[in-house]
C-alpha cells in the first residue's frame, strides 16, 4: 500500500511538473513569438503606436443579438478612437472579413466608421466549443475546449486588450497572465447559466445531463 501510494505520489509531482513547464514555455513563447504577429496591426498610418482591441466572438457571423452587441461594440470604439485597431477572433472560416462586415450591415444597419481597421483572426478548432461535441459532461467539456481555442487564439496574435463577448470565461486567464493583456468581458448568453446549475442541482435528466449523472450524488456536487 506504501509503495502504491509513493507511486501516486509521483506520478502527481511529475504532472504538476509538466503542466508548470508547460505553461512557462506558453508563456516565454506567447512574449516573444506571439506579440510579434501582424505588426502592421499595432501601428497607425501615420506612423503612431496605437492599442489593439481584440474580440473573441468565435460565431460572430451568426447573426444574432450577441453579435448586435459585439458589433455595436466595434463602431462605439470606432467612433471614439479612431485609430485604434480591433481583432476579431472568429471561428467562422467558412466566410471572408468582408462578408462578415457586409452582414452585420446588412442584418444590423450596423456601419463601421474605420471597417479597415477591423481584422479577423479565423480559428480553426471552433469545434472545441460545440455543445455536439460533448454528449455527457457538457458545460465542463465547453469550458476546457474555449481553453483550447483561446490558447490557439493568444498563439495566432496577443492584443493590448482583449474582450471575451461569449461568455467563455476560461479564456480570461489565458489572455491575463501569459498573455499579460488587461481583459475584460460582456457576456450576453453564458456559457453556463443560472438554469442550468439550477438543472443540476435539482438533479434534472435531460438532452445534456445523462440520468446516470443526475441521480448521482457524488458528480452532481462534486
Amino acid at each position: 500500500m506504501l509503495i502504491l501510494a509513493a507511486y501516486c505520489l509521483q506520478l502527481c509531482l511529475l504532472a504538476v511538473t509538466c503542466v508548470i513547464l508547460t505553461l512557462v514555455v506558453l508563456f516565454c513563447w506567447i512574449q516573444t513569438v506571439s506579440r510579434r504577429h501582424l505588426p502592421h496591426l499595432r501601428v497607425t498610418n501615420k506612423g503612431e503606436r496605437t492599442p489593439v482591441v481584440g474580440f473573441f466572438h468565435p460565431y460572430c457571423n451568426a447573426g444574432g443579438g450577441g453579435e448586435r452587441v459585439l458589433w455595436v461594440a466595434v463602431r462605439s470604439i470606432q467612433r471614439k478612437y479612431p485609430d485604434v485597431r480591433c481583432v476579431i477572433y472568429t471561428g467562422d472560416t467558412d466566410s471572408s472579413g468582408e462578408n462578415i462586415l457586409l452582414k452585420a450591415r446588412q442584418r444590423f444597419n450596423i456601419v463601421l466608421p474605420h471597417p479597415g481597421n477591423v481584422e479577423f483572426i479565423f480559428l480553426k478548432r471552433r469545434g472545441m466549443v460545440e455543445a455536439e461535441k460533448y454528449p455527457i459532461f457538457t458545460l465542463l467539456g465547453q469550458s476546457l475546449g474555449s481553453m483550447v481555442l483561446g490558447v490557439e487564439a493568444i498563439l495566432s496574435f496577443v492584443p493590448d486588450i482583449y474582450i471575451d463577448s461569449m461568455g467563455y470565461a476560461f479564456t480570461l486567464p489565458i489572455f491575463r497572465y501569459l498573455g499579460q493583456c488587461k481583459v475584460g468581458c460582456y457576456v450576453h448568453y453564458p456559457t453556463i447559466s443560472t438554469d442550468m446549475l439550477d438543472r443540476v442541482s435539482k438533479r434534472t435528466a435531460t438532452y445534456n445531463n445523462a440520468s446516470f449523472i443526475s441521480q448521482s450524488p457524488v458528480l452532481v456536487t462534486g
